[in-house]
């Protein structure tokens, strides 16, 4: 059996944890936690990259809506966030639904509630399958506050790999 932690699934491609297991925490890389190979292909010669869409103040039971710009090619592999709300602990203090203009890709169907849309430092919820976005692309967010009473800053973050730095 390979280790995804000392030897590389692809020849030529340097071993490298988060192409080889993203499920880092798993003791093993079972095929459910394991990119196939041409997800680590299409990785190769990449970099880490982050896009951060701006932070959404939110007032009580208000929705907003943010957008960025993709300014190269990026390999989206989990989403981050993070909110400011007193209902904290909760089942979830805002929503969001994230999509692109050029396509009609969706990261859900639906908007999603805070704890299922993106992952914590405990769950990294990395994408089995890394999703593609060409340069240039708007990427649009809508985020809703759930809570009724209070306001909400909320920030969340595209994390994945771009391909600025491919020969």
């Amino acid at each position: 059996m390979i280790n995804p932690w000392i030897q590389g699934r692809v020849d030529g491609v340097k071993p490298f944890p988060p192409l080889g297991a993203w499920m880092s925490r798993r003791k093993i890389a079972s095929a459910p936690f394991v990119p196939p190979q041409w997800a680590r292909i299409a990785l190769h010669g990449t970099h880490l990259f982050f896009y951060n869409f701006p932070q959404f103040q939110l007032l009580a039971a208000q929705t907003l809506l943010g957008s960025i710009t993709m300014t190269e090619d990026f390999w989206l592999l989990a989403i981050m966030k993070n909110s400011t709300s007193a209902l904290a602990g909760s089942s979830g203090t805002f929503r969001a639904l994230i999509y692109e203009d050029e396509a009609s890709y969706k990261y859900s169907k639906y908007a999603l509630n805070q704890p299922n849309l993106a992952s914590n430092a405990k769950e990294p919820g990395l994408l089995q399958l890394p999703h593609f976005i060409a340069k240039g692309t708007t990427v649009n967010c809508r985020v809703q506050n759930l809570d009724g009473a209070n306001p909400n800053n909320v920030d969340i973050c595209l994390f994945g790999y771009s391909a600025w730095w491919r020969a």
